[in-house]
């Protein structure tokens, strides 16, 4: 039932546009987020729970790796009374009945309290709203907002919500957000919070996330991890890592989605505290002093392809260069396609297509009559098969 609920959730949201992005996150996205925080017990919180996906897959991460889900108490609070009513449906038809808390209080109104104290969580996991006006004069705890306030009107609330979660974590905890890139490199007093959270080591990771991922928004969004001040790992000490994960996605009809091996990409990557080239970097705070606190993603990781090279010669006396075929020949050899069905030789540097080809679309019927290619796919679909024989049996 609670997949059902899901299912008709997504439809709903998709339906909804921009008004269904208020209340549900894509189930990719929920999955990166927690994949990345790895939640294992003590209390999660959401401080913008909205449908409730955030807290439900917490629980469902410790079934899949094989934890105990009930070792987590689950926290969250929306302003929204559809959203709090949509929540606790979502938890209850999930089959999560006990350790549950959900609030229909504002999240900057009104923080966790428990018995008059401020309440701490080990792990937070959110996507707040992106962009809300908020007043000073009704924020109570001001101690949450050490490193500064915000512009009230202009719709900068977001590092609000960003030093809230900072405030709201244990000694050791860990808190995943997702951002609107404006928090990386605007100016004024967003750049003295920046400057003090940075300065203070609270910022572990800021991770680019593609375009058009969210229901009723096309923008790109980022992903900030945070701990508590001077926190983090001894070997995370004074960096931050970025990766800039703007390419790793699939079109779909409506809007784009992260798959399977782009978000296992991205909390690898994470996980790892690995550089990889043109994706992922650790940058010391010293290069982020120097550029201001501008944590703009693509100054560190600039995943940008190479220029193509081009052969003018080609351009003006027709062929195809010789060194383009070359840096193909292992994909046609893949293929089982010989070459010579559809270059001839020119000259020493350039091929010309066969004389027999006289229009492009008669390459795909060239390609499959080719015997060597034809053998190459029979191949590949008797070892297809054999695996799928051999796997059908070990599961009887």
């Amino acid at each position: 039932m609670g997949r059902v609920y899901e299912y008709f959730l997504t439809q709903f949201a998709s339906a909804e546009g921009k008004n269904g992005g208020q209340f549900y996150t894509p189930a990719c996205i929920v999955r990166t987020l927690v994949g990345m925080l790895s939640p294992y017990k003590g209390r999660v919180y959401d401080p913008c729970c909205g449908s409730g996906g955030m807290l439900i897959y917490s629980r469902l991460h410790l079934e899949e790796t094989g934890q105990d889900p009930t070792n987590l108490a689950l926290h969250g609070q929306d302003a929204s009374g559809q959203a709090w009513v949509i929540c606790k449906m979502n938890l209850f038809l999930h089959g999560v009945t006990q350790k549950v808390f959900i609030d229909n209080e504002d999240t900057l109104r009104n923080p966790p309290s428990e018995a008059g104290q401020r309440r701490y969580f080990d792990r937070i996991v959110t996507n707040p709203p992106f962009s809300m006006n908020y007043e000073k004069a009704e924020m109570p705890a001001p101690e949450r907002f050490r490193y500064g306030w915000a512009p009230e009107t202009g719709k900068k609330a977001d590092l609000m919500f960003a030093q809230h979660m900072l405030s709201s974590l244990t000694d050791t905890g860990v808190c995943a957000t997702v951002m609107p890139h404006g928090v990386l490199f605007r100016g004024g007093k967003e750049l003295d919070i920046r400057k003090g959270m940075l300065e203070d080591d609270t910022l572990e990771a800021v991770i680019g996330l593609p375009p058009n991922l969210f229901y009723g928004t096309g923008i790109p969004a980022c992903i900030l991890i945070m701990r508590r001040p001077r926190r983090k790992d001894r070997s995370r000490q004074g960096s931050v890592l970025f990766i800039n994960a703007d390419r790793e996605f699939e079109t779909g009809r409506a809007q784009n989605y992260l798959r399977a091996e782009h978000a296992e990409k991205i909390i690898s990557a994470f996980r790892n505290w690995q550089t990889i080239d043109g994706y992922a970097r650790v940058v010391p705070l010293a290069e982020i002093r120097d550029n201001d606190y501008n944590l703009n993603i693509r100054r560190y990781v600039d995943n940008a392809p190479p220029p193509e090279p081009q052969d003018i010669r080609a351009h003006l006396a027709g062929g195809v260069p010789r060194a383009e075929i070359e840096t193909h020949r292992a994909l046609f050899g893949a293929h089982g396609l010989d070459t010579r069905r559809i270059f001839t030789v020119r000259d020493a540097d350039y091929y010309l297509f066969a004389d027999k080809i006289t229009d492009k679309s008669q390459l795909p019927d060239i390609v499959k009559s080719s015997p060597t290619v034809q053998r190459q796919e029979q191949a590949l679909l008797d070892a297809l098969n054999t695996w799928w024989s051999d796997t059908a049996a070990k599961r009887l």
